[in-house]
């Protein structure tokens, strides 16, 4: 993933209605990570959210985050909306 962070395209994705809402980042989007990392998250130019980007796990190499419903809202977002996301990872300290 390239120091200033990434820009994609996708959708917010809810499993059931009791579940929380999520974005997959596919692989090629975080590039020489292989743990969670902490990240600034724009949604639709609304945010930053501060979200924790996680490894799916289960043997897949793509990425999740949760995205809480105050801040679909801020967003204008709903499930399965598409949006354009902005990963901008926090510098370690």
């Amino acid at each position: 993933m390239e120091r200033g962070g990434v820009t994609f395209s996708t959708r917010i994705l809810r499993k059931e209605d009791f579940l929380p809402r999520y974005i997959i980042v596919r692989p090629e989007y975080v590039r020489g990570r292989a743990e969670a990392f902490e990240a600034a998250v724009k949604l639709n130019d609304a945010g930053p959210f501060v979200r924790n980007i996680r490894p799916w796990g289960k043997g897949s190499d793509v990425f999740f985050f949760n995205v809480t419903e105050p801040q679909c809202k801020k967003a204008g977002l709903d499930t399965n909306d598409r949006c354009t996301v902005v990963i901008t990872p926090k510098s370690p300290d």
